[in-house]
Formats: structure tokens, C-alpha cells, sequence
């Protein structure tokens, strides 16, 4: 109650102040004031709408975007507030193309070159140039296909020439391919390396750099024609030539000098400070483009692709994914806030179905059937095709160019919202239904990089988080770069000079993969790193009384923990009488308890697991008390089997005394699960002579599990 009336005396005095802040109003401080108050609202509702459309098995995107309109200056960020100080609301409407402050739009825009200088760094050119061919072939059908039926749509619907502004951008947004979605899918269903896979990834590279120069031509045409001026096709393809002279210029110079500017950015040492260093060429390189007449977007992709080839373009990635885990939410909420969605009738509703199912055909059909030509059959071609359909960041970012800069209307931007969330929605479903075809989606043998792979089977979850730790820490210490991505598995890319070497962490083993010129380089050192490890640990059980450690934990005065067990613990999962002789049993009637009682999947990994613990060292502590226990791949959740032998189980005790309760205790692999806070609470519960006295004095299954409840 106190916290309750804490809380309404905290609003009433905040809405007090905002209230009484009417003198400045014009002040630089005030209006600053606001665009601080604005972020951190955009902040929490973008990030909270992003978690809670993931947690409904949507992407996350579609929820920034859609609470993005929700508290837009066309909706909720007009009411007025006048009690907390915003008479004309917390978004009012601007007047002018965008109806934001400046502010709040100049951060989306430094979010929309972050998300182009990261897909620069992320365009593999070793990739682009190995599928050059069926590349560039699905990437030009895809942008042809996009655009021309795009534009076509905008003349039908708008009774505008193929050359207005308008049409131009309604092809350009058709063009547009963000891959991210489909990378996504294509990982979780171990598709990425698939020849389709390669081919959608190199396609969307292609894809990528032509609607880049496709925009560059666009918006100096759209400039002229806004300007009252007339376009000849002398002029238009003297445009054309400037920028893709521009681009490719700077391009290659990028490329060509891209060794000389890594060292330069490995001249700060410190890798975060070389990573922030490298995001300010790409804002310096988007203001020159913005000089130059191109989108700003173009000279952070060119800085991207620059770094790209260097080996410190993942270190880059990594060390500023936290300012795009910032920046990117805000970017697709603010795009959400530009939709007017009162302008959003009927007649826009249709002109956007129609032009969101032309642009999705485009791509399938534009993509998919060049990839017919290129050793693909009819299903791969369907997956290729599928998997070009999201637009994403791209499309919003080139439709936020031509708002802001006055190319197209609010019902033309909301168009392009629709046609953006109609890829995000239906190309999950449709690319995971086509990749569960049990086909091959190639006629031909297409020729493979030759890459060897070779794997290490630990058969045991513990061992190879071990082991995987040390491998990384070892390339460290020989220089080189590592990146670590979480996909539906661990993924480790290091890099040095010109040598890649890509390891991949599963459940209970680990592969390598890497050119066959690096191979014989790459399993030496894993050698060398094995052996120094087994070196390691045999000198640390030489110096290290792990017996005495073991032996402090029983003599350690411990509090009783509040950590409630009780919820962990099914009475049905209890024998109070257990029947087996040895050790190897009383483990095997507790695992058959657990999978009775259906909570692990199976029993023999479990077992296997709980015995592989034992041999390292018996679980066996003091006063009669024995906790095995083990992650293992057989179980969803932490779960616990207790079981009472009243006559006692040699269990090799530090106390030589046999054991009389024994507590499985079994986790997954998961790293959020509580495994060894789980086994503290049950070494606290189990530790005090008179608790075990009266936990044995105890017949029933309801008292034992009454026993673990936490102290009142």
C-alpha cells in the first residue's frame, strides 16, 4: 500500500513540474528535454512491443513497427497531456513532410546507417564472387521483376507517368531484399551452407548493390522533377553514370585499401575503441554520399564492404552490436510513427494488398525462375524465391527517403508499410513449409568451395562447454579474431590475415570448418590445444586437494535457503523405501521415477550421465547424505528424484558412513537453468544433523516434500 500511494505521489509531482515548465518553452534545454523524454518512451515501447510479439511466436519487428503507429503523433502522441505538461501531446504533429521533430528523426537516421554499415560488414565477397553467376542472375531478375511491376501498380492505382517520383519509389521499395528473416529460418533449419542457401545470400548482395544504384538514379531524378524541372534520357543516363561511377569508385578504393585502413583502426588497439572508430568513417563516408546527391545509406554500406574482407570485420560487428541492439528497435518504431493511419482507407487498404502481392510474386517468381537456368529445380527455385521475399529495414529505410525528402505521400508511405509487414509475416511460414520438402533442390551437382570439415564427439555436454572455452581462449592467444553469433547452436568465426576458420558448438560435440589448404594449420593446433589442456589438468589435480574442498563444503555453516524446492519436487517423484543394493541401482530407480512420472524424455543418456559425475568423484558427502547429479540432454528443466534407504548404500562418503537419503538432481543444458543454485539448496536443507534426523523420522511422500518447503 505504502509503495501505492509512493508511486501516485511520484506522478502527481512529475506532472507538477511539467506542468510549472511553461516559461522556457522555446529554450534549446527545453526542447531537449522533450526529445529525452521521447526516446525513453520509444525505448521502452519498443523493446517491450518487440519481446511481447516474440513471445506470441511473431517477429519482433512487427511489433516495433506497430507500436510505432500506435504512439505516433497520428494516434496516441497527439492527445493531449496537459496535466504532465504536453498540451499538444507527447509526439505532436509536425507540420512538413515529417511529422516528428527532428530530433527523434535524426536518430532514426543514424540507425538507418548503422544498419547499412552492418550489412556492408556482413556481405561475404568471397561468397559474392564463388556465386557470381547464378548470383547476379536471380539478383537482376529479382530487381527487374520487382520493379517494373511496382512501378506499374503505382501508375494503375496513383494515374501517374512510369517516371513520377511516386512510381519510381513504389519499384525502388519492391526492389529492396532484406535477408535477415530468411537467414534466420534457413539456420534453425540447418540450411544456410544449402546450395539455396549460399544462392539467396549472394542474390541479396547483388540484390542489395543494384537498388542501391537503382536509388542513387532515383532520387536524382525525383530531385529534378520536384524541382519543376524535365528529365531527357540524356540526362537520365548521365545521372546513372555519376552514380555508379561515385559508388563504384569509392568502392573499389574502399576495397583496395581496405588492409591499409584496417591497420589504421588497429592503431587504437583497444577493440571497442577501433569498432566505435570504424562506425565514424561510416557516418563521415554517409555525409559525403549526402554531398555528393546519393542517399546516405550507400556510403555506409561502401565503408561496410570496405571492412568487410579485413580480418577484423567480425570483431567490428561484435563489439557494436550493443549500439545496434539500441539502435535498431528505435529505427522501425520511429518508421511506425511516419504511417498516418487516418489516411488509411479502403481505397489505400487495396492499393496496398495488391502491391504487397505483386511485389511478393516479383521476387518469387523473378528470382525463382532464373534460378532454373542455374542447376536449380522447380523446388529449389521455389525456396530461392520464397526466401528474397522480405524487404525488412531496407524497405523502410528507402521509403523513409522518400518522405522525408517529399517523393511520396503519407498513403504511399502506408503502401509501403503494408507491403514491408506482408513480408515479414508470410515468409516464415511459407520458406519453413517449402525447406521441409524431403527433395533436393538442385539438378545438377553444384560445384562446392572445397572446404574440410571434422568434428570432436564428447558425448557429454559438460565437456565440450570445457573444451570449446579453451579452444577460443587458444586462438585468442595466437591473435586471432573471434566472433561469437548465437544461432539455433554456438558459432565461433576466427579470422586471421586471410585465414577463416568457422567452429561450430552443438549439444555434445564441436566441428571445424575451414579451406583444405588450412586444414592440416587448423587440426595441429586444436592438437597442440588439446594437449596443453590435458597437460593443465593433470598439474591441477596434482596441486589441487579436491577431496579437502569437497570435505569444506560439509564443514561450512550454512543458512538455511529460501530458494522454495518445493516447486522443483513432485511427491510422486519420491520412494520412500528404495529397493537396490548398490550405488549403480538406487541411481537407476530414481532416473525410472523421474521418466514414470514423464519429466525427462528418456533414461539411458540420463543414467549414463549421472554415472560419468560419479566416476570423477562420488557425490557422496557427510551424515548419510549422497546429491548426484548432472546436466544432460534427456530433460526439459531442472528436476529432482529423492529417495530414503533407511538400512543405508555405500556411497563412498567423505565420512566412510553409508548414505540414507539420496537426492537425484538432473538439468538441462540450457544455460538459464539453475543447476548449481538448485544443488546449494539442497546441500543448505540437507546439511544440519537434526534436519537429516528428521527428514529419516518421515514415512509419507507429502511430508518429504512438505520437508523442502522454505522457512517461513
Amino acid at each position: 500500500m505504502k509503495r501505492k500511494y509512493f508511486l501516485i505521489g511520484l506522478f502527481l509531482f512529475t506532472a507538477l513540474i511539467f506542468a510549472t515548465d511553461t516559461a522556457n518553452n522555446e529554450s534549446v534545454i527545453h526542447e531537449m528535454t522533450i526529445f529525452i523524454f521521447q526516446l525513453g518512451i520509444i525505448i521502452f515501447a519498443a523493446k517491450i512491443s518487440g519481446m511481447l510479439f516474440e513471445k506470441m511466436r511473431l517477429p519482433g519487428t512487427l511489433g516495433e513497427i506497430s507500436v510505432g503507429m500506435l504512439i505516433g503523433p497520428y494516434f496516441l502522441g497527439s492527445l493531449p497531456l496537459s496535466i504532465l505538461g504536453f498540451p499538444d501531446g507527447i509526439f505532436p504533429l509536425q507540420t512538413g513532410s515529417i511529422p516528428i521533430t527532428n530530433e527523434v528523426y535524426g536518430i532514426s537516421i543514424i540507425a538507418s546507417i548503422m544498419l547499412l554499415f552492418i550489412s556492408g560488414l556482413e556481405t561475404d565477397l568471397k561468397l559474392l564472387f564463388r556465386y557470381l553467376f547464378s548470383g547476379c542472375v536471380v539478383g537482376i531478375g529479382g530487381v527487374i521483376f520487382s520493379f517494373i511491376p511496382g512501378a506499374i501498380v503505382g501508375m494503375f492505382f496513383l494515374d501517374k507517368p512510369f517516371m513520377s517520383p511516386e512510381c519510381l519509389f513504389l519499384g525502388i521499395m519492391s526492389t529492396a531484399t532484406s535477408v535477415g528473416i530468411t537467414a534466420m529460418i534457413l539456420s534453425k533449419n540447418r540450411y544456410m551452407d544449402s546450395p539455396e542457401g549460399v544462392t539467396i545470400l549472394s542474390a541479396a548482395i547483388i540484390d542489395d548493390v543494384l537498388g542501391i544504384i537503382v536509388l542513387a538514379i532515383a532520387v536524382g531524378i525525383a530531385t529534378v522533377l520536384k524541382n519543376g524541372g524535365e528529365i531527357a534520357w540524356g540526362a537520365i543516363g548521365l545521372v546513372s553514370v555519376k552514380a555508379i561511377l561515385f559508388w563504384l569508385g569509392f568502392t573499389a578504393a574502399g576495397i583496395i585499401f581496405s588492409e591499409k585502413l584496417s591497420r589504421f583502426l588497429k592503431f587504437f588497439k583497444d577493440q571497442t575503441v577501433f569498432s566505435i572508430m570504424a562506425f565514424g568513417l561510416a557516418l563521415f563516408f554517409a555525409g559525403i554520399f549526402e554531398k555528393a546527391g546519393l542517399a546516405m545509406i550507400i556510403g555506409a554500406y561502401v565503408m561496410g564492404l570496405s571492412l568487410s574482407k579485413t580480418d577484423i570485420s567480425f570483431e567490428i560487428q561484435e563489439k557494436i552490436h550493443p549500439l545496434k541492439e539500441f539502435f535498431v528497435p528505435i529505427f522501425f518504431t520511429v518508421m511506425g510513427m511516419l504511417v498516418n493511419l487516418h489516411t488509411i482507407t479502403s481505397s489505400v487498404v487495396i492499393f496496398g494488398i495488391v502491391y504487397s502481392i505483386v511485389c511478393m510474386l516479383g521476387k518469387i517468381l523473378g528470382c525463382g525462375i532464373p534460378s532454373l537456368f542455374t542447376g536449380f529445380n522447380k523446388t529449389g527455385a521455389l525456396r530461392i524465391g520464397i526466401g528474397m521475399v522480405p524487404r525488412g529495414e531496407v524497405g523502410l529505410i528507402i521509403a523513409g527517403i522518400g518522405i522525408s525528402n517529399g517523393f511520396i505521400s503519407q498513403d504511399i508511405y502506408g503502401v509501403g508499410i503494408m507491403m514491408v509487414l506482408s513480408g515479414i509475416i508470410v515468409t516464415p511460414p511459407m520458406l519453413t513449409s517449402v525447406l521441409k520438402i524431403k527433395k533436393k533442390g538442385t539438378s545438377v551437382e553444384l560445384k562446392e568451395e572445397e572446404n574440410e570439415t571434422f568434428e570432436f564427439d564428447f558425448y557429454s555436454p559438460e565437456k565440450n562447454d570445457f573444451f570449446i572455452n579453451y579452444i577460443v581462449e587458444y586462438f585468442d592467444k595466437e591473435g586471432y579474431h573471434i566472433t561469437r553469433m548465437i544461432l539455433d547452436y554456438e558459432v565461433f568465426q576466427v579470422r586471421k590475415d586471410r585465414i577463416f576458420i568457422k567452429i561450430s558448438k552443438f549439444p555434445t560435440s564441436i566441428t571445424f570448418t575451414a579451406p583444405k589448404e588450412d586444414m592440416h594449420f587448423v587440426k595441429t593446433l586444436v592438437y597442440e590445444s588439446a594437449l596443453k589442456l590435458q597437460d593443465n589438468i593433470e598439474k591441477f589435480n596434482e596441486k589441487t586437494h579436491l577431496l579437502e574442498i569437497k570435505d569444506s563444503l560439509s564443514t561450512i555453516t550454512v543458512m538455511k535457503s529460501n530458494f522454495d524446492l518445493s516447486n522443483i519436487i513432485d511427491p510422486k517423484c519420491i520412494i520412500t523405501d528404495l529397493r537396490s543394493k548398490t550405488k549403480e541401482g538406487i541411481i537407476s530407480e530414481l532416473v525410472d521415477v523421474l521418466y514414470e512420472n514423464k519429466k525427462i524424455n528418456e533414461k539411458q543418456s540420463i543414467f549414463d550421465e549421472v554415472m560419468a559425475r560419479e566416476k570423477v568423484m562420488s557425490t557422496g558427502m557427510k551424515n548419510g547424505i549422497a546429491i548426484p547429479h548432472a546436466r544432460a540432454e534427456g530433460v526439459d528443466q531442472t528436476r529432482i528424484a529423492i529417495g530414503i534407504k533407511k538400512n543405508g548404500i555405500d556411497f563412498q562418503s567423505l565420512d566412510g558412513q553409508s548414505a540414507k537419503i539420496i537426492v537425484l538432481l538432473v538439468s538441462s543444458t540450457k544455460k538459464d537453468d539453475p543447476h548449481i543454485r538448485v544443488l546449494a539448496a539442497l546441500s543448505a536443507h540437507l546439511h544440519d544433523k537434526d534436519d537429516i534426523e528428521k527428514l529419516l523420522s518421515l514415512n509419507s511422500q507429502e511430508e518429504i516434500w512438505n520437508f523442502f518447503k522454505p522457512v517461513q
